[in-house]
């Protein structure tokens, strides 16, 4: 879980007097498949590029060395620049708990998101996962917050700590999530019987006297 930074706003429909209390998001193992494809590629691309060097029509054009040059750095900065944004778009995931709402931010793209809102009072349930070897040797997993009525579900995705902070959000719904019912005083017209009587008219009184 991330640290909160006070006076920090986290999204755009926080309130002013809203506070944040969790910020989450996946855990590192996200970036291995982006990371593994990336050095692959690295590699190989080196090391065609460190054989093509040997060869000798290479080793005496220098136009060929330059354009050879040319297309390793082109391809050198198309794999860094895929793995940027594939940690940009897994680290714009976040799931943000605060005292009155759940909030998640769903990075589809480089330019498109979206950003869902659950009130603490509408959970019903709160469901932690792992699947697998891999995700109970490094303690992440899916959280499914179910909720009321015909609201879908909130799924956090890979995420550490899956039970630790399934519990926490229920601590924070218990704490913040209760709806307060206030008495409303009953409206309804009295009957005649409960009526006070009028007071008697004051000019009736003198015409009688």
């Amino acid at each position: 879980m991330e640290k909160i930074k006070p006076n920090q706003r986290y999204f755009e429909t926080q309130k002013a007097d809203e506070s944040v209390l969790l910020v989450v998001r996946r855990h590192w193992t996200v970036y291995a498949p982006a990371f593994l494809v990336a050095f692959l590629v690295l590699a190989a691309i080196t090391a065609v590029y460190i054989i093509s060097r040997s060869v000798p029509v290479f080793e005496h054009n220098q136009v060929l060395k330059a354009i050879a040059a040319c297309f390793f750095s082109l391809f050198l900065l198309f794999t860094a620049l895929f793995f940027y944004i594939n940690w940009l778009v897994n680290y714009l995931n976040i799931q943000i708990v605060t005292d009155q709402h759940i909030v998640d931010i769903n990075q589809l793209g480089l330019f498109s998101r979206k950003i869902s809102e659950l009130s603490l009072s509408e959970i019903q349930d709160i469901s932690a996962t792992k699947r697998g070897i891999f995700e109970s040797f490094y303690d992440y997993g899916d959280i499914c917050v179910q909720t009321a009525g015909e609201k879908p579900n909130f799924n956090f995705e890979r995420v550490p700590d899956p039970d630790g902070l399934s519990q926490r959000i229920i601590e924070i719904k218990d704490k913040y999530g209760r709806i307060e019912v206030r008495e409303v005083p009953d409206e309804s017209p009295a009957t005649s019987a409960d009526k006070p009587a009028a007071p008697p008219d004051e000019n009736l009184r003198q015409i009688s006297s």
